[in-house]
């Protein structure tokens, strides 16, 4: 039977895909690093390993953390746990491997689309723990079935143990904490909850001086019979979560109220016949602050029964299932597939725009131009929520035109920088909807600045370009000032004389854009900027080109003191990705330079994981050049294999009508087939993307990490869509226009574009790997390689590929 597993190819020594491939399935805990799911429904969070660890978060993982939670990839033994206590024998089990470790029959964790599921058997009983977030309310959703598989009856203690935050992520002062954290037990609704009176956020009525404006909760559906909300008499003097001594021998001391080291601990007793199961559900959650518990007790309601708590996780699975099959695409490559139909939307939307935040890093923030990038993700499922995030991104502009670095929702601060690419991502990504929608009337969209006055979308886009014009060198070259889009580059240009060839090729690209836009497209045209955007375009080409070409390929930099950073020149940091790649994306470069940096980029870049940002790393701090230098060789932007960059690579590479290239770098970033090749190397998880793998300086090299919140899932899964398969919505209509290997003879494409749905096969039977002979709509042939808008309906799309 097992042979006949679709996804059967892609097994490692820690687990499988289902046969749906909707879930990865862990069958041993002690994977390389802790694998993870990061759930989020776009305001509640949920982290949760293959171990159990884990936490709980609303709106910013780091001002509103509901549970505590302390980073250990090593040990990975935080979080909320559930034991199951045998009441005759006394032996002490937990629900997930952590924190008992106890001895297991079988282990298996099905980390899916918005849930993660916890199955275990051990002598007597099967245990099975479902993890998830409501679909809109504020609440995490425990489902926990127990089955009696031994031939006695038996009774058994069901205990859960968290222990309470309420509010910053911070919390290593827990003395200083808790003296605001005061815990109640409510007998009627089963539930403890939580309030904190201060919450370490500015304000305006001086220091450390502000509510916490919400009350945790914590609720069971059974009987209870026994509960405490005090740590000292779960876990015991000396004691841990591994022998909480309270819970382990059943005394619980129903202990509430300000005193207390503040945790939550709510026991039921069942007793199960020979065969016999039972469910039970456990929430955790969230609601806004009332004397009367309204809210806490509507959601708790709402959600207390086993039908109820199971509708709810259908609803989960129908959500996910409708967001990742707007788009579908179907290629010889079943590892192609899973990743761009299924697991890089779910990070891009779930990890990087909603929870904004991973195992290996926690924000919380949003990144100006990190989830305006991901925002793309949208566009083939839900236009309408890239614009939402544009719009979002906007509001945090100031009126001269510059933006914030970061900011914090729930406070509204954040962090202004001498950035220089930030701005311009909001005029390059608006780009993007206008191809997809066709829609530049919301130009017109009046939006606040951030601190005074407002303005229309277009005009904040002008603004933007605005400032970025005003930022040149005697060169003609836009100045990096404290880093572009690599921001480790902290330091090259603090003096506002470092260069970066990057940015240049970066605003050629959008004065171009927008110079039509404001042209031929715009509600309001206007002529004369246009003119003068294309006119400042082709000086700064040539300005690139003049300077910024080292004879071999483009550096990435200069310093201050005119020294250049991406240049054989010199002893470390000899070439730089981003200035190839984006040569080639923005052809800016002409057709002989393009073929000498791509072949430049293969040569001194490509690594067993994909392309490395740079190469040889930095081996010593560079005051003048920033914290990209204090990086472990061989890590992060330090040599690594960022993969942010390294999908670029793989859009240059489709452009230059590479195919066999672009799929093989495509491959070495995917997640599934380097652990199907050795996941101890790896070590990180199959299913999704790491931001970094370790470059060839690294002692590591190739061990993959900070995975989940990275802006690659967002880039690969639109780059695989629109330039391998090659459907890229265009102003005037979806242009066909593939690169792919040799070896495929046909790809399906599903897709929405504007009000129709596309069903579009391209056939390769002289195996070409790109030029488009002839494409029929409903079998009519027209001309050309752009598929006109069609109107609302169902569309079939047949193309054929040239024949060699």
């Amino acid at each position: 039977m097992d042979r006949h597993r679709k996804y059967r190819t892609f097994d490692n020594k820690y687990g499988r895909f289902s046969d749906d491939g909707r879930e990865f399935i862990i069958t041993r805990p002690d994977t390389p690093r802790p694998w993870t799911n990061i759930i989020s429904n776009g305001d509640l969070g949920i982290i949760v390993s293959q171990a159990g660890s884990g936490f709980t978060w609303r709106t910013h993982v780091n001002l509103n953390r509901l549970t505590r939670w302390t980073q250990d990839l090593i040990c990975d033994h935080w979080g909320k746990w559930l034991y199951l206590r045998d009441v005759v024998t006394g032996e002490l089990v937990s629900l997930s491997y952590q924190p008992i470790r106890a001895d297991y029959k079988t282990y298996e964790v099905h980390h899916g689309l918005g849930y993660s599921i916890f199955d275990q058997e051990f002598k007597n009983v099967r245990t099975s723990w479902t993890i998830f977030a409501a679909l809109e309310e504020p609440v995490e959703i425990w489902i926990c079935n127990l089955k009696n598989t031994s031939d006695q009856t038996r009774t058994y203690q069901l205990a859960s143990y968290i222990e309470w935050d309420l509010g910053s992520g911070l919390d290593n002062h827990r003395e200083f904490h808790k003296l605001f954290i005061e815990t109640r037990y409510d007998p009627e609704l089963r539930t403890i909850s939580a309030v904190k009176n201060n919450w370490i956020v500015p304000t305006e009525g001086g220091h450390w001086n502000k509510d916490w404006p919400f009350v945790g909760f914590h609720s069971i559906n059974q009987e209870v019979c026994g509960w405490d909300a005090s740590k000292d008499v779960l876990l015991g003097r000396n004691g841990d979560v591994h022998r909480p001594h309270g819970i382990e021998h059943g005394l619980f001391k129903q202990s509430d109220g300000k005193f207390q080291d503040p945790v939550a601990s709510l026991a039921t007793m069942m007793t199960l016949a020979p065969d016999e199961e039972k469910t039970v559900v456990l929430l955790l959650g969230q609601a806004g602050k009332d004397e009367n518990g309204g809210d806490m007790a509507a959601v708790i309601k709402k959600f207390a029964t086993e039908e109820s708590a199971k509708a709810e996780l259908e609803k989960i699975k129908l959500f996910w299932s409708d967001v990742t099959d707007r788009t579908h695409i179907e290629t010889p490559d079943d590892s192609f597939d899973l990743m761009s139909n299924i697991w890089l939307k779910y990070q891009a939307i779930s990890a990087h725009m909603w929870a904004r935040t991973g195992y290996y890093q926690q924000s919380g923030a949003y990144g100006f131009r990190d989830q305006l990038q991901t925002s793309q993700i949208w566009l083939p499922i839900e236009p309408a929520h890239m614009l939402e995030h544009v719009k979002l991104c906007a509001r945090h502009q100031f009126e001269k035109g510059t933006v914030l670095h970061w900011w914090h929702p729930m406070i509204e601060s954040g962090l202004q920088t001498d950035m220089t690419d930030d701005l311009l991502w909001l005029p390059f990504m608006l780009v993007r909807y206008f191809n997809e929608t066709g829609d530049y009337s919301v130009l017109r969209d009046v939006i606040p600045f951030f601190d005074n006055g407002e303005a229309t979308l277009q005009e904040h886009c002008t603004r933007a370009i605005g400032v970025a014009l005003d930022r040149f060198s005697e060169r003609g070259i836009p100045l990096i000032g404290a880093g572009d889009w690599c921001d480790g580059f902290s330091a090259v240009g603090l003096k506002w004389k470092g260069e970066s060839v990057w940015l240049g090729m970066f605003l050629y690209d959008i004065l171009l854009q927008w110079s039509d836009i404001l042209e031929k497209a715009s509600p309001d045209l206007v002529p004369e900027l246009a003119h003068r955007y294309r006119e400042r375009a082709e000086r700064l080409k040539e300005a690139i080109n003049n300077h910024g070409w080292n004879g071999e390929w483009y550096i990435a930099a200069t310093k201050d003191d005119g020294t250049p950073i991406g240049d054989p020149s010199q002893s470390e940091c000899k070439i730089f990705l981003n200035s190839q790649t984006w040569a080639v994306m923005t052809d800016i470069a002409d057709e002989g330079r393009k073929k000498r940096v791509i072949q430049a980029m293969m040569d001194h870049l490509e690594s067993d994981n994909g392309l490395m940002l740079l190469y040889p790393a930095f081996r010593k701090p560079d005051n003048n050049i920033g914290y990209i230098t204090r990086y472990t060789p061989g890590l992060r932007e330090n040599g690594g294999v960022y993969t942010h960059a390294a999908t670029w690579g793989v859009l240059a590479l489709a452009k230059m009508g590479m195919a066999d290239d672009a799929i093989r770098i495509f491959n070495k970033l995917n997640p599934i087939l380097q652990c199907v090749q050795d996941a101890d190397r790896y070590v990180a998880e199959p299913y999704v993307l790491p931001g970094n793998i370790d470059g060839k300086d690294s002692q590591y090299y190739g061990r993959a990490g900070w995975t989940w919140y990275t802006g690659s899932a967002g880039w690969l899964a639109t780059i695989a869509l629109e330039y391998i398969c090659g459907v890229r919505p265009m102003a005037e209509g979806l242009l066909i226009d593939p690169c792919i290997p040799s070896h495929w003879p046909e790809v399906k494409i599903r897709r929405k574009f504007r009000n129709g749905i596309y069903d579009i096969t391209i056939e390769n039977p002289d195996q070409n790997t790109r030029g488009v002979k002839e494409i029929l709509i409903n079998d009519t042939l027209i001309s050309g390689n752009v598929v006109p808008p069609q109107g609302s309906g169902t569309y079939t799309v047949k193309v054929r590929l040239n024949e060699k």
